[in-house]
């Protein structure tokens, strides 16, 4: 393997402490427990020095050394550290090398790397929209992670503050999941202001990061530098003075000394008072009188260097300059001799304190100059466009379409690459030039879309000017599509609907668009309550096209007649036909401006008790996108997989998806559906034995909150009433049960299959006495779930009534809630129902009667791993004589939610780095969860946890 090998620097001053938690990090990386040291300090106070060091340690040590720099001007090229780092080892490796490193997860970050991905539409402000950023970071984690297993790996950036957003957000993602892992981090900042480089800031303050924060050097260390540089020994007034000029910085004590030897000052107490006019206003004077002793050229390169920026090509600098090629030679001989720029290489400043010192002493006339002339140097021999538009950044707007079309493809390439704000800031400056007329709606609305993909609020005005005054039909649609997104999602769900049915207006009634925009106001009716409502009498004369759907909109029509049937009670049998058949038309899966239509098809099969093609199609998409790594979709995916699996009766599976959902989310924003995660995991927690305490804090602590807007949420406010009646407040639980059947239909309230609020609510009456209300209103549940026609729901409504009824007529309800339970496919409801059936002829004194129900019972909530209502039987078993065998744990049960999803995939087949990927986390996570499952099933391979978990399933 290539690696960069960096000659070892001289002695660093007062740094004893920074070098050995450097050394310290690169032994442990080494160990495969990976570290990450953030070097913080201004500018000339040795952090470059403590780089350099780090990478010649790092090679002694045998790693792999991958270097990048920030750079001012390079702010704007997306991944462009990241671009540094791995883009030449990739490039040097051979094939296998660099299949072997692509492999598996590390693929999603090729894009990045080795070709210009294509722009993606962006999503509404606020949306769980699956941007690629979060696939391109986990795919360049596992690429270090690939490079890491031939050898340690020791990724070194300097200037940190430099860098671009989204290479800050990679190296941020890669710090916290450094553990297992045989890489370092060592990274070199500026302080950082929180509010203006949030991703850089976070990346310094994560607890897991060594953060050094260097301190200027104090009088014996610059007596030391005054010793190794001037002749004589210093006085001690000198070295004061030297200390007082330059605050003890040490890269402004070598400039001082270099201009204090050049002028043949003695470090004598006479020279003292001499020293502050040699830089009077810190280093910037000493360069610029430097380059003044240079020949006119020299000066001129410099200045052409200064805006160009480190690694500007000799070629592009002695054309700015207007240099020949003798000259331009002759002049970068002069700045390597003065100090100015590095000798060999990449052309590049000794430090960039000398750039900025040159750079800000021109005129704003000579910047404009340079600027100018710089991007037309670089179009012309065909540079990246991000580095051509850089330079039209810094010029003033001029009407020039040529700086349009830059402009516009470099924001393109940012957007691409997921840098949004990059982006917005370009299309700005390009309107500004500004475009000519014709072009100006198209600018306008990438404009709009860059800043919504930035979650910048206005991005309203430029959307909202497209859509009344665009002239092109697509150009109308797409604003309208993205700013009823943003309207939805800040709440104003009404100016979301109106605004698409504004755009419609405007078109022409064969335009094709508008099929585009009847499909968004259809999406916005099933998320929003508000949106529905305006949709209602859209939504009424909707009809079945018949047969299968051809098309998006007659796919999602069916799906929203499905949700209709559901919502309004209607039939459960047509439910579950229109949502199979805008399934198998292939609905849109990516939960993104209100556009999760597959979410929409499986929760109504769901909900129609079609449990096992719920999950079947389900697990399906979920599969997908955890292979492009669409983290956002995985979220929301598990979150409805632990709703199907909750009903299913699965309970450890459910708890494994709610877990996943929930943990996934609080890396990303706006994952909408992890409510359905919340609401299962406090349902399933319940059952598992888990206290209210802790699920109470649960739902606390995930950022979800009831939402009477947003129609999904409602399974949280029942979630919560159960809960209130398991922690035997009734009052409370019936208060907040009743209110689940207060607001608009699409909140599930009308049908029990979709809420059984009203059974729930009866039982936590029955508990205070009031058994008249009770019994109405689980009378109410039942006709209700008769009508509908799902097996489940109408079980679960007889049990209830069963129960909170008269004990005469409790036995021959609960048998035929038992028929319709079994029916389902709702394991846990059947195993509820058989206990109940079991304890009332136990307390009607038929014992023997009473032994198979409870027996069988006991089996499934076993296999349910319900604990809660297993040991609610064995009690009943218990008091007619039988004490069943406690059979030790067969898999599932005895393992934690995160062990069993690890256990189940390592049964599979999956690799440690197979699983890690898959899941989204470490390898330690994944080799600390298998030994743990390993230990407590009492098994030493993989073809044992095999056989476990295939008995357990059986």
């Amino acid at each position: 393997m290539d690696r960069t090998t960096l000659a070892s620097p001289v002695a660093l001053l007062e740094r004893e402490h920074e070098v050995e938690s450097v050394e310290a990090a690169l032994r442990d990386a080494s160990r495969r427990s990976g570290r990450a040291v953030v070097i913080e300090g201004a500018a000339g106070l040795g952090k470059s020095r403590l780089l350099e060091l780090a990478g010649a340690r790092a090679s002694e040590l045998g790693f792999c050394v991958l270097g990048a720099r920030g750079t001012e001007l390079e702010q704007g090229f997306p991944f462009g550290v990241v671009r540094q780092l791995f883009e030449r080892v990739l490039l040097s490796a051979d094939t296998r090398e660099r299949e072997r490193w692509l492999r598996g997860a590390a693929a999603l970050g090729a894009t990045v790397l080795t070709g210009a991905p294509t722009a993606i539409p962006a999503p509404a402000v606020g949306t769980s929209a699956d941007d690629p950023s979060y696939a391109w970071q986990h795919g360049l984690y596992w690429l270090a992670a690939n490079i890491s297993s031939d050898s340690p790996l020791a990724l070194v950036v300097d200037d940190l503050q430099w860098a671009d957003a989204p290479s800050a957000r990679t190296l941020a993602f890669m710090a916290r999941r450094l553990e297992g892992q045989a890489l370092a981090l060592i990274l070199a900042t500026r302080p950082l202001d929180p509010a203006a480089s949030t991703d850089m800031a976070t990346l310094a303050a994560d607890p897991d990061a060594a953060l050094l924060r260097l301190s200027p050097l104090a009088e014996a260390s610059v007596r030391a530098m005054i010793t190794s540089r001037l002749a004589g020994e210093p006085d001690r007034r000198f070295t004061e003075a030297c200390l007082r000029v330059t605050g003890g910085n040490p890269f402004l004590v070598g400039e001082l000394l270099s201009e204090a030897a050049a002028r043949g000052l003695d470090p004598t107490a006479e020279n003292a008072r001499g020293v502050a006019s040699v830089v009077p206003r810190g280093v910037s004077n000493a360069v610029l009188l430097r380059l003044a002793r240079l020949e006119g050229s020299a000066g001129s390169l410099a200045k052409a260097l200064s805006t160009l920026g480190d690694g500007a090509q000799v070629g592009d600098a002695a054309r700015l300059a207007g240099l020949t090629p003798a000259g331009v030679e002759a002049a970068l001989t002069s700045l390597v001799s003065a100090g100015v720029i590095e000798s060999g290489g990449a052309v590049r400043f000794v430090h960039p304190i000398l750039r900025a010192a040159i750079y800000e002493d021109l005129s704003p006339a000579e910047r404009e100059r340079l600027h100018c002339g710089a991007s037309k140097i670089l179009e012309e021999r065909g540079a990246p466009v991000e580095q051509v538009a850089a330079h039209v950044m810094h010029t003033e707007p001029a009407a020039d379409p040529v700086a349009v079309t830059l402009l516009r493809e470099a924001a393109h390439e940012a957007l691409a690459l997921g840098d949004a704000t990059r982006a917005a800031a370009m299309l700005t400056r390009a309107v500004d030039e500004p475009p000519p007329v014709d072009e100006r709606s198209a600018v306008v609305l990438e404009l709009g879309l860059a800043r919504a993909r930035a979650g910048l609020p206005d991005a309203i005005a430029p959307l909202t000017e497209v859509v009344e005054r665009g002239t092109h039909e697509v150009d109308i649609v797409s604003a309208a599509i993205e700013l009823s997104g943003i309207l939805f999602f800040a709440g104003r769900a009404p100016g979301a609907a109106a605004i698409l049915r504004r755009a419609r207006e405007r078109l022409p009634a064969t335009a094709p668009g508008r099929e585009r925009l009847a499909v968004s106001l259809l999406g916005a009716s099933y998320t929003s309550v508000s949106a529905r409502r305006e949709a209602d009498a859209t939504i009424a004369a909707l009809r079945d096209p018949g047969g299968p759907a051809r098309g998006v909109l007659e796919a999602t029509t069916l799906a929203t007649l499905a949700m209709d049937e559901l919502m309004y009670l209607r039939s459960s049998t047509k439910a579950a036909d229109l949502a199979s058949r805008s399934l198998a038309a292939g609905l849109p899966s990516e939960p993104h401006r209100g556009e999760a239509w597959a979410i929409v098809g499986l929760a109504v099969l769901a909900a129609t008790d079609h449990l096992d093609a719920a999950l079947g199609g389900t697990d399906e998409i979920l599969a997908r996108a955890r292979e492009r790594g669409a983290a956002a979709t995985v979220a929301n995916l598990s979150g409805l997989r632990a709703f199907i699996c909750t009903r299913r009766g699965d309970l450890v599976a459910a708890e494994a998806d709610a877990e996943a959902a929930i943990d996934l989310a609080r890396d990303l924003l706006g994952v909408e559906f992890v409510v359905l995660a919340v609401s299962s995991a406090v349902l399933v927690g319940l059952d598992r034995d888990q206290t209210p305490e802790s699920l109470r804090r649960l739902i606390d602590s995930s950022r979800v909150a009831y939402d009477d807007e947003f129609s999904p949420s409602s399974q949280l406010r029942y979630a919560s009433g159960v809960l209130r009646a398991a922690d035997r407040n009734y009052e409370g639980a019936i208060e907040e049960l009743l209110d689940c059947g207060m607001e608009h239909p699409a909140l599930g309230g009308e049908n029990p299959a979709v809420l059984p609020w009203r059974s729930a609510a009866a039982l936590s009456l029955a508990e205070l006495g009031r058994h008249a209300e009770a019994c109405d209103l689980v009378a109410d549940e039942v006709r209700r779930a008769q009508a509908f026609g799902a097996p489940r729901a109408l079980g679960v409504a007889l049990r209830v009534q069963a129960l909170v009824g008269p004990a005469r007529l409790r036995a021959e309800l609960l048998r035929q809630a038992r028929s319709l339970l079994e029916a389902s496919g709702a394991r846990l409801e059947h195993a509820r129902v058989l206990a109940d059936l079991g304890a009332t002829l136990r307390a009607a004194g038929e014992r023997t009667a009473a032994r198979e129900p409870l027996l069988e019972a006991l089996t499934l909530s076993t296999r349910c791993g319900a604990r809660a209502l297993e040991r609610r039987v064995r009690a009943e078993l218990a008091s007619i004589g039988v004490r069943p065998r406690t059979v030790p744990s067969a898999g599932g049960d005895s393992l934690t939610p995160s062990e069993m999803r690890v256990a189940q995939l390592a049964a599979d087949g999956g690799t440690n780095r197979e699983i890690a990927q898959t899941l989204f986390v470490t390898e330690k996570t994944v080799e600390t969860h298998l030994g743990r499952t390993f230990r407590k099933l009492n098994i030493s391979s993989r073809r044992q946890l095999h056989d476990v978990l295939r008995r357990a399933a059986a």
